[in-house]
């Protein structure tokens, strides 16, 4: 299976730990890795390598030239340009006819293998649904009701199809639309759902399980997932830390950071952390956020924004 990775230097450590986590849960599987990087330190390429290399499976990095690519980065959102680099793999990659996408701010819990049973003959991508409030995403783009808007942390790719019906060609073609620069609020994202609208397979929740799904209010679960969502919580493949507080962070309160931090200790990076959020209020509130937290998880005192696990 042929995975793709979006990053630059600062993100290698969470490469490999969501690789990790991908690697142990499916032991059964061959891998190329292909990591899409803006830069990357040679003390960091060898260590991904050889990291990699231990499980018997392959690297290959491209180095990417921002400047050099047709994107406004204007447009590209708070996440910057690197999750729009996936809109290029298709012709990055011209021999590969699938390719699986992961943002490095997830885990992997079970085997990925039924992803490659599906049949994708008519579909360009395929992606779980984003939360509940995507609804009005659908409406800021002229989607209907009844369209599918995903989340792009995970895609699995047709690029054989992609190439042939030139997709980057028309995705890049509304990027760059200045009609479309007020619509556009989630990069690549809206683009997807836009220019792919009814070649999309939808993924089960499963496969892209935010971390928020988690907390007590229930709010962002999307409505056909709610009665069976405490299934899906046991059996989730991917785990995504969807918030800017990520499970690295000091200040990261969800319990689900276990998960992360299980398989960061498998990487060459095991010894290292990376500080607080941009969202750090300090130790008193992240004091009281414990306080909390443990009053929620003994009952005391339930509060919507803890985590139910």
């Amino acid at each position: 299976m042929h995975l793709l990775f979006a990053t630059n230097n600062a993100y290698i450590p969470h490469v490999a730990t969501t690789l990790a986590s991908v690697f142990e849960n499916n032991k059964n599987v061959k891998f190329v890795v292909h990591v899409m990087a803006t830069d990357i330190s040679e003390t960091n390429y060898h260590k991904l390598n050889q990291f990699i290399n231990s499980y018997n499976h392959t690297l290959d990095i491209k180095l990417i030239k921002p400047e050099d690519l047709e994107i406004d980065l204007s447009v590209c959102g708070k996440w910057g340009i690197f999750p729009s680099l996936k809109l290029y793999a298709a012709d990055l990659y011209p021999n590969i006819d699938r390719i699986l996408y992961i943002d490095a701010d997830m885990i992997c819990l079970n085997s990925l293998n039924d992803i490659e049973k599906i049949d994708m003959t008519n579909y360009y991508i395929a992606a779980a649904t984003d939360e509940q409030g995507a609804e009005k995403h659908k409406k800021r783009l002229g989607l209907s009701t009844n369209d599918f808007y995903c989340c792009a942390g995970l895609i699995w790719f047709n690029l054989t199809k992609w190439r042939e019906d030139h997709i980057r060609e028309k995705c890049f073609k509304y990027f760059n639309n200045p009609a479309n620069k007020n619509l556009i609020k989630y990069g690549e994202q809206d683009v997807l759902n836009k220019v792919c609208q009814g070649h999309i397979y939808e993924l089960p929740i499963s496969f892209n399980m935010f971390s928020f799904y988690w907390l007590h209010h229930g709010k962002n679960i999307p409505d056909k997932y709610k009665e069976r969502i405490d299934i899906y919580k046991k059996n989730a493949i991917i785990i995504h830390f969807i918030d800017s507080c990520k499970p690295w962070h000091k200040d990261c309160i969800t319990p689900l950071k276990k998960y992360y931090w299980k398989y960061h200790a498998i990487t060459p990076w095991r010894n290292e952390r990376y500080g607080v959020s941009l969202n750090y209020k300090g130790k008193i509130s992240l004091l009281k956020d414990h306080i909390k937290f443990i009053l929620h998880k003994i009952g005391i005192k339930k509060n919507d924004y803890m985590y139910d696990i």
